[in-house]
């Protein structure tokens, strides 16, 4: 099975290749340049150093949140471009768990960690059983303190990853929780976890949407709507 997986979910976009759960090829950009002037670019580049076309893809996969609400947009619309073009299968994939196949270590609670300021991230929890990544805790947006509170209970060695990592480390550490951050490579995310996740999940019996059942997953409301909702409220 050949997956084209696709991350736009942060300020790093990529594509990936993966065929029978194998990485074939990765494209990686991380410059600021808008995802919606990239995107196709990444993807084809992604297609010729694997020596494929999108003909031969047997699925797409996209990280479809949580993340950047704009970012999400360009990812999941891109993808659901392609499924209706070639009539193929899509997974929408959780930028969380991507994370978290990327870090593929035993020991571990692996924690992946997305900034959402003001002290708080998008967070999940996974652990590795029996050479599969468990989910844990459910995707969600989090105090440091409340994620504190919840790692402190299950009392085992962290292992965070994600570009909330730094300011989770620092607080957690200080908590006096046994932390460690993962390689810094992938501080940010990769289009190779997201095609991982999605070959994984296939072969756990998880079934492809269609371009139709493509939605993004944004956890919480975007700043313009959290403020519109509090001026609402203020009015009653």
């Amino acid at each position: 099975m050949i997956v084209l997986g696709v991350d736009t979910s942060a300020v790093a976009a990529g594509a990936a290749i993966v065929k029978d759960g194998k990485l074939i090829s990765e494209t990686y950009i991380n410059t600021g340049l808008t995802h919606s002037q990239t995107m196709l670019t990444l993807i084809d580049s992604a297609l010729n150093m694997a020596d494929m076309s999108i003909d031969d893809v047997d699925a797409f996969a996209v990280s479809s949140g949580p993340g950047s609400f704009t970012g999400i947009r360009i990812g999941v619309s891109a993808v659901k471009g392609l499924c209706f073009a070639q009539n193929k299968p899509c997974f929408a994939v959780s930028t969380l768990e991507a994370l978290a196949n990327c870090a593929d270590i035993d020991g571990f609670v692996i924690c992946p960690v997305m900034d959402a300021r003001c002290m708080q991230v998008y967070t999940a929890l996974f652990e590795k059983t029996d050479g599969e990544i468990i989910r844990i805790a459910d995707d969600a947006p989090k105090t440091l303190a409340e994620l504190s509170e919840e790692l402190t209970v299950i009392g085992k060695k962290v292992l965070l990853i994600g570009d909330g990592a730094d300011i989770s480390y620092k607080f957690l550490a200080e908590k006096g929780l046994d932390v460690r951050k993962f390689s810094e490579i992938f501080k940010f995310q990769h289009a190779s976890g997201v095609a991982i996740t999605a070959y994984r999940n296939y072969n756990r019996g998880e079934e492809a949407v269609s371009a139709d059942n493509l939605v993004p997953s944004y956890l919480r409301l975007s700043q313009a709507e959290r403020e519109l909702k509090k001026s609402g409220d203020a009015k009653k």
